[in-house]
């Protein structure tokens, strides 16, 4: 099929990133007790301090008992840790153990801080019994060969207390309040795994997708990516290859439109240090358009989400999408052979009807809703094509971690970068980039 035919897939991108911010606990220390502390006050307080304790060592121990099952594939020893009366919650929790059996896992382990405030108890009052459900909790595990630091999947458990100690009685109690479980691949199914040096790709049997296909296009891909970012990334990549949109979405943490999504690159990044600290990075592929593209347009589509796996380190709140956009389509549509006004058709039509963009596009015009989405992408590309094409593509990447690493808001870091890369005033970059639109595009 040709590439003319994929409307939007292969230009139009929208990339998640799932920012998760670090709780930081006050060291302060408590007030002591007043010496006139009414003895009960103070003899209760001990006692449900102990009884906090206790509760947190008992599912500290439940959790590491979770964690060593699924790195020694030991199904009793993960089905001890559920409610044995939640007859309806212990059946997934055994077809979530049996799907994940071929992952790859180098660690898996979770958190929680257990002196926060718990979730509002109104759906674990039914249990009848003693529960408790952090607020705050993730599950932490690691791709071997892939992960250099674990991935972090939020999640909103409830614990009951019974006779015989501490259980898991649900992952989704709190679903219906905003308090929704982050899921995987094997939250939906069985998984397949299929390895290559450089490319590791999790799908299911039997999927839409070939994962041989896919992982033969992603490794020749990641060559053309560092033929211009270098080679200070991975340069190995993990690829999520889901049966549903729907699925896709719910890994990803996506939950708007993906209709016009052929793939997208995701990572949770720590902003808690001040600077990107991204793990996790995945590249998921959309079943419902991906077999719509055709050759090169699939090689468009991997090579644009690479570069932003590649490009995520120094990819920081100082980078506005434009940059990070147009600079993952130049890597993408370089040497791809696709004519300039193709590709930038939109604006081409806009620049031919006297309305040549006075700026580059503002964050807001690459949303999904956006009427003028594709003339955002495209902006952005021709902005990129020009540094490259104008001081050198050595310059533009240089540009872009000059951007990307800078303290100050996108307009100043964007400004500072322009004069000490280009050498020129930002308001004299977006004159020579809009006479190049007007040159590029007639």
């Amino acid at each position: 099929m040709a590439l003319a035919a994929v409307p939007l897939a292969a230009v139009m991108l929208v990339d998640a990133a799932v920012l998760i911010q670090r709780a930081t606990k006050s060291d302060a220390p408590k007030p002591a007790a007043s010496a006139s502390a009414h003895p009960r006050t103070t003899s209760s307080a001990q006692a449900e301090r102990r009884t906090s304790i206790a509760r947190a060592a008992a599912i500290s121990s439940l959790l590491a008992r979770r964690g060593h099952a699924v790195m020694h594939h030991d199904k009793a020893e993960w089905m001890s840790t559920v409610d044995p009366a939640q007859r309806r919650f212990r059946r997934s929790q055994r077809a979530v153990f049996a799907n994940l059996q071929q992952v790859p896992f180098a660690s898996w382990s979770y958190t929680f801080e257990p002196d926060q405030p718990q979730i509002p108890d109104r759906q674990s009052q039914r249990y009848g019994v003693p529960s408790w459900a952090p607020s705050q909790f993730a599950l932490h595990y690691r791709l071997r060969g892939f992960d250099p630091k674990p991935t972090n999947l939020a999640q909103f458990p409830t614990f009951v207390h019974r006779a015989s100690g501490w259980f898991l009685a649900s992952l989704s109690d709190f679903a219906n309040e905003g308090a929704k479980s982050s899921l995987d691949l094997w939250d939906f199914g069985p998984v397949a795994v299929l390895r290559t040096p450089s490319v590791l790709v999790l799908g299911h049997p039997g999927g839409v997708i070939s994962m041989q296909s896919l992982a033969d296009e992603v490794a020749a891909d990641i060559p053309r990516v560092t033929a211009v970012w270098g080679r200070h990334w991975a340069r190995r990549v993990v690829v999520l290859a889901p049966a549903t949109q729907r699925e896709l979405g719910r890994v990803v943490g996506d939950f708007g439109a993906l209709g016009h999504i052929a793939a997208v690159a995701t990572a949770e990044v720590n902003i808690g240090s001040g600077k990107p600290d991204p793990v996790g990075d995945r590249v998921g592929i959309n079943p419902n358009n991906w077999s719509k593209l055709s050759s090169l347009g699939r090689e468009i589509v991997l090579t644009h989400e690479l570069t932003h796996v590649a490009t995520r380190a120094v990819t920081s709140a100082a980078t506005p999408t434009w940059l990070a956009e147009g600079f993952a389509d130049y890597v993408g549509y370089l040497g791809s052979g696709v004519p300039t006004t193709f590709v930038a058709q939109e604006l081409r039509t806009d620049v031919l009807g006297g309305r040549v963009p006075k700026t580059l596009p503002p964050d807001s015009q690459f949303d999904g809703a956006s009427k003028s989405l594709s003339q955002a992408y495209e902006s952005a590309w021709m902005a990129c094509r020009l540094i490259a094409q104008k001081w050198g593509q050595p310059t533009l990447v240089r540009f872009y971690n000059a951007v990307g690493r800078s303290h100050e808001n996108p307009r100043i870091a964007v400004a500072n970068a322009t004069e000490r890369v280009l050498h020129l005033s930002a308001t004299a970059f977006f004159a020579q980039w809009r006479a190049f639109l007007r040159t590029e595009l007639a």
